[in-house]
């Protein structure tokens, strides 16, 4: 089959195939491509590229489009896992590699020191990694947990998520998600106060429990995405809950999100923690050998990334983590949705080009085109102003 002539029927956002890509491992070199095809050859890139990954089909006759997609999940990982092996450190853009590179206290305490730009007198001393395990009743079929969540000894409560590719309604999830986080470290808090309680509680007692009833712990997260956060200038943004005239409403929920798409400063010019964190978890994916800032807490991250010393265990955790998600899979029917959809209607268009071509009346055209009159009309209109030229 020409792929290419069956193209002109197909009419395909190339964002989605980006978000799809992010979770192959052949990521780099197709995205590439699909950059610098961008554009008004965006349709043909989609359909070349993608040989590999689906088969688009279009039925002239039938005017239907099929979209198919390798589903074999143990296929791809396995493919995956070879790919890894040839790499010299996992990637922590995906989340066993990110919690290997920043899930360990020393590790942490140095990036979130470096996030709140903090100097060495309020400098976090401590941090203590929790269960990532959110254990509210939500009823839907989504839950939630989370990439790396910790507290400090003075009771703040951070969540650290990396996020690969865009989702749908990404300003609504950050906000669903904390949502879950607060009420969790709330509950957590609660239940170490209230553990400790005495059977018989002096005044006091009784007006500190009182005093806590909707008192909240300060809730900190932290958004670091590969893709481009729109409303955003520059890599690092800081958002808080305001009224009408700017004015903070509270500092108890604050987020930081990191655009790793705008973080272009050079290995040679970094000089805080913040840039160093930032700098190897957008390039330890490609890279032979990263620097270690002559820092023995970075020096120790980065030895958890390599592949040649990293468990099977981790190595088969990244694989599968790599290979489309059940979330990723819902933008795939999205996409095949779509294409079925598009294919349909560009389908009825070329239809009802080929009999105004033959003089058919527009009423005849509306019946068996199943366009709307007024779209049949646009078209004659069209295509008389093309005769005319």
């Amino acid at each position: 089959m020409n792929i290419q002539k069956e193209s002109r029927f197909i009419n395909l956002d190339l964002v989605l195939l980006k978000n799809i890509l992010h979770k192959s491992f052949w990521t780099n070199s197709l995205l590439k491509r699909v950059n610098m095809m961008e554009g008004e050859l965006s349709k043909l890139a989609f359909l070349n590229l993608t040989a590999a990954l689906a088969r688009i089909i279009m039925s002239e006759n039938k005017n239907t489009t099929q979209f198919s997609i390798t589903t074999s999940r143990e296929y791809w990982e396995e493919k995956t896992y070879e790919e890894i092996k040839k790499a010299t450190y996992l990637n922590p853009l995906f989340d066993p590699g990110f919690k290997a590179f920043l899930g360990e206290d020393q590790a942490l305490k140095s990036f979130l020191n470096g996030a709140f730009h903090l100097d060495v007198e309020h400098r976090i001393e401590s941090v203590s990694i929790k269960n990532i395990e959110i254990n509210i009743i939500f009823p839907a079929t989504k839950t939630f947990r989370l990439d790396i969540r910790a507290t400090t000894a003075d009771g703040r409560c951070f969540n650290i998520e990396m996020q690969k590719a865009k989702p749908a309604h990404f300003v609504e999830r950050v906000l669903l998600q904390h949502s879950a986080f607060l009420l969790q470290s709330k509950y957590e808090q609660d239940k170490d106060f209230l553990d400790n309680f005495p059977e018989n509680p002096t005044d006091k007692e009784r007006h500190e429990r009182d005093d806590r009833f909707y008192k909240i712990p300060q809730t900190i997260a932290i958004w670091i995405c590969d893709f481009h956060i729109e409303n955003q200038d520059g890599y690092r943004g800081s958002w808080m809950v305001k009224n009408e005239k700017g004015l903070t409403v509270t500092d108890k929920i604050e987020y930081i999100m990191y655009d790793l798409t705008q973080f272009s400063i050079p290995k040679d010019k970094i000089r805080t923690d913040e840039e160093r964190w930032l700098y190897l978890l957008k390039t330890a994916g490609t890279s032979d050998n990263l620097p270690d800032f002559d820092d023995r807490v970075i020096a120790n991250a980065i030895k958890r990334l390599l592949v040649k010393t990293a468990s099977e265990k981790l190595l088969r955790e990244q694989a599968k983590n790599m290979v489309m998600t059940e979330e990723e899979l819902d933008y795939l029917a999205s996409l095949k949705v779509r294409a079925h959809d598009e294919g349909l209607e560009q389908g009825r268009v070329e239809m009802a080009l080929a009999m105004l071509a033959d003089n058919e009346p527009v009423e005849k055209i509306v019946k068996y085109s199943h366009l709307p009159e007024s779209k049949v009309l646009e078209l004659k209109k069209s295509l008389a102003n093309e005769t005319h030229k």
